[in-house]
């Protein structure tokens, strides 16, 4: 994506107030200093990105606001031009004018979408937390809740089986509900909602309707706070961009007059060639004429989870996209390989092996130099109570066995020799994972695996969650792989990314592959060519019904 190419929010209008504005707020975890007298301003009616690696000190200032963390003396908070003490009581953040929306979204899946809607009043105390609750007004309210904010969902709907956008625009009209309520109570407007990481787990082709109610929000007068690695979701959303690095506050610019290549700079601190940002346009085409390899691993008739009759070849050196829609069975394919779907068949083949999937294990896989980087890294990727050192090296204990016992002085050092090599920072192997930021995790769990010198890399959503920097660090660590003779199979639903790293892509839609996609790649191209192959297989599957 060309920082100059797309256009940005036309800038808002700045109030005389700031809905917030927070000053030299700082923030220390005994010797670490994870914030630096930081000044933030969000107007009434605007959307400002808040930029930074992982841990860069966003999360930090997010949780200050929230009164999870409790920032040094000196600060100060002003919301629509009102002081506020700090802390920020836990838990009492709406009452001043702030409301959150994270990851997870705090939703309950059990419930249906009208309780999780309307969740806030029954637990917020007071005598209306017992009143009889009369569902039918509660539905019909939450309907006309719906209609005003432009967004379709079914008050009756069980949140669980909701799709993820679904889910995500639920979290913000709740959110956005409860600032409005705010507002009804005080002689101003104003307020604002904070959104962290909002679309880290939404396809790339359902986040329209997440900017489309944002924009709605801020066109009530609300504020916005866009914590984000999302470039093209801050320059479809945010007039400015407010940028932390080490904890300090390096850059505040308008979206508009900004490149990604500056972007990226205030961020990372490093200047990226712009070729190399643009690598989309390029890379495709003259990696693909070198990425003609032995076929190190062929895939007949694979099925598993949503995927159906999967086939394929992958060579080596060759970086491989599988681009689908999310549920048309790419995301299930890099498990169903590894052994690791209950139930999945068809035959594969691999230099030292052959065989069907029926009989294929996951510890059998990685045997046979086959290795797994999964998208979610806290569940699957890494344990967050074991240091570094250990997530690094856990499938290499062996190394460092002497006498039955477990070096771990050498462990660490090893450990730490790799931090180096894979920019993982802290370099201290002998912490605990939790204490890495999302990025950096990212970075141990890849390097775990290719510790093992893998054939074959099996990658899923590699770069979700992860700050623009990183994100580049990891392409660049896999072109490497990939010239040393690596095959990597990359699945996501970010065609950016495919389209600036892989020497050939597959459409998926369906279970099924549906064709091959040649370079040239743009995000553009893929996704007109990714809903053209769904729209194929869609139109098969009547007709054979019929």
């Amino acid at each position: 994506m060309s920082g100059t190419d797309q256009a940005a929010p036309a800038n808002a209008v700045r109030s005389e107030v700031p809905a917030l504005a927070a000053r030299g707020l700082a923030k220390s975890f005994g010797a670490f200093r994870a914030l630096k007298d930081v000044d933030l301003t969000v107007d009434a009616g605007e959307v400002v990105a808040l930029l930074g690696e992982n841990g860069s000190g966003k999360s930090t200032l997010v949780k200050i606001l929230s009164g999870y963390h409790e920032p040094e003396p000196g600060g100060s908070l002003q919301m629509n031009g009102l002081d506020v003490p700090l802390p920020v009581p836990l838990g009492e953040a709406r009452t001043i004018g702030l409301s959150f929306v994270y990851q997870d979204l705090g939703l309950a899946p059990n419930l249906q979408v009208v309780e999780n809607l309307f969740v806030g009043h029954r637990v917020g105390g007071g005598a209306g937390s017992f009143a009889r609750i009369r569902w039918g007004s509660e539905r019909e309210r939450a309907r006309e809740i719906f209609e005003s904010y432009g967004v379709k969902l079914d008050p009756n709907a069980q949140v669980g089986r909701l799709r993820p956008t679904s889910q995500a625009l639920l979290a913000i009209v709740r959110a956005a509900e409860e600032l409005r309520e705010y507002r009804s109570g005080h002689a101003h407007s104003g307020g604002v909602l904070v959104l962290d990481e909002p679309t880290v787990f939404l396809p790339e082709h359902e986040k329209v309707f997440l900017f489309d109610l944002v924009r709605r929000v801020v066109a009530d007068g609300i504020g916005v706070l866009f914590v984000s690695h999302d470039m093209t979701a801050v320059r479809e959303i945010a007039h400015r961009a407010v940028v932390l690095r080490d904890g300090a506050k390096v850059g505040d610019v308008a979206v508009s007059s900004a490149s990604d290549a500056d972007l990226i700079e205030m961020v990372s601190g490093h200047r990226l060639e712009r070729s190399v940002i643009e690598a989309a346009t390029t890379y495709g085409s003259e990696a693909a004429a070198q990425a003609g390899g032995e076929v190190v691993m062929s895939v007949k008739n694979a099925q598993g989870g949503r995927a159906r009759g999967v086939s394929f070849e992958l060579h080596a050196g060759e970086i491989l996209g599988i681009a689908g829609l999310l549920g048309a069975g790419s995301e299930d394919l890099p498990y169903l390989l590894f052994g690791d779907v209950p139930g999945g068949s068809g035959q594969l083949k691999l230099p030292d092996w052959s065989g069907d999937l029926t009989t294929l294990t996951p510890s059998r896989a990685i045997k046979l130099g086959m290795a797994l980087v999964p998208a979610d890294r806290k569940q699957h990727g890494a344990v967050a109570e074991l240091s570094v050192g250990l997530n690094m090296l856990s499938l290499s204990l062996q190394k460092f066995m002497r006498g039955g016992f477990l070096r771990l002085d050498r462990l660490i050092g090893t450990a730490n020799e790799r931090a180096e090599a894979y920019d993982v920072r802290p370099r201290n192997a002998a912490l605990n994972m939790a204490a890495l930021s999302g990025g950096n995790q990212q970075k141990v769990v890849l390097s775990r695996w290719l510790e093992q010198a893998p054939r074959v890399l099996l990658l899923h959503e590699p770069t979700q969650g992860v700050d623009v920097a990183t994100r580049h660090q990891i392409y660049e660590l896999m072109r490497e792989r990939a010239a040393e003779g690596v095959a990597i199979l990359w699945v996501t639903t970010d065609f950016d990314e495919l389209a600036t790293v892989a020497h050939r892509i597959l459409l998926c839609a369906h279970g099924a592959i549906a064709g091959t996609l040649a370079p040239p790649y743009t995000r553009d191209r893929i996704t007109s060519e990714v809903y053209s192959a769904t729209a194929r297989g869609a139109s098969r599957e009547v007709t054979t019904a019929s």
